[in-house]
């Protein structure tokens, strides 16, 4: 008997939930309560910049960059985008100055659908374009979501508001919106492609159409630096008086991601 009252007083207690007094229900332990917490959520993106300069016969500066950031939660995803390119010559002043910037917010109501809004801005100095600010929702859909692809669909309205430096040219509209987004990373995860484009067709005027192509490829060369080439192409059916339809800009960076 001596010997079994012995054992029970040195044997080790077994861990026991934690009990509330007061309403005589069973609390989660520690461990348990930390494996339930959500995962913190957190800004990734990536920021590139390019630049070169020339002296002599030729005195010239270009300056660019380039930057995207996701938020993603389980019910929701924040998107944000920046391009920015100038360019000044001796003799010739300023040759470009470009500039567009994104903020999107994207809420899902299942695995797929979602639901969006986006605002969004830019100025081209060559297209005498001041301001082209849109304001828009909708809906899209996420036809694949992985490690490999990720590839969307959107549609839905936004109002356009355009201000030009060449008198009589301002207009505003409300116009449907057509988008489609498509991202590849190799196996690896050593290099990555992808392009996403928008078209807005006037639902007012049908010859009011502007549209927007945005196509990369990236490299890793380090655990954060990577190289970038990235392809803009912009089309606006009623450009400025004297400026062309279409623009193009290419840039080649250097960049790292966060």
């Amino acid at each position: 008997m001596l010997i079994l009252v012995t054992l029970l007083a040195t044997a080790p207690l077994a861990a026991t939930p934690a009990v509330d007094a007061a309403s005589g229900f069973e609390l989660a332990s520690t461990q348990d309560q930390a494996a339930a917490a959500p995962a913190e959520r957190k800004w990734t993106g990536t920021v590139g910049i390019s630049a070169s300069m020339s002296n002599g016969n030729t005195d010239k500066t270009t300056l660019g960059a380039a930057a995207q950031a996701e938020n993603r939660g389980e019910n929701d995803r924040w998107t944000a985008q920046l391009i920015w390119n100038y360019a000044d010559e001796k003799g010739g002043g300023v040759t470009q100055r470009r500039t567009y910037g994104q903020v999107k917010y994207d809420h899902f109501l299942n695995k797929e659908l979602y639901a969006y809004g986006l605002v969004s801005g830019e100025n081209d100095f060559n297209a005498a374009l001041d301001l082209r600010m849109t304001l828009g929702a909708g809906v899209g859909y996420q036809f694949r979501e992985d490690k490999s692809w990720k590839i969307s669909g959107e549609g839905g309205l936004s109002y356009v508001d355009e201000s030009f430096s060449t008198a009589g040219d301002d207009q505003n509209y409300i116009a449907a919106r057509l988008a489609y987004k498509a991202d590849y990373t190799s196996d690896d995860g050593k290099w990555t492609a992808g392009q996403w484009g928008e078209i807005l067709p006037s639902v007012e005027d049908m010859s009011d159409v502007s549209a927007r192509i945005d196509t990369h490829a990236r490299v890793t060369l380090t655990e954060k630096m990577f190289a970038q080439a990235q392809h803009i192409y912009t089309w606006d059916n009623t450009p400025a008086t004297g400026a062309d339809r279409v623009d193009e800009l290419w840039l080649l960076s250097l960049g790292w991601s966060f």
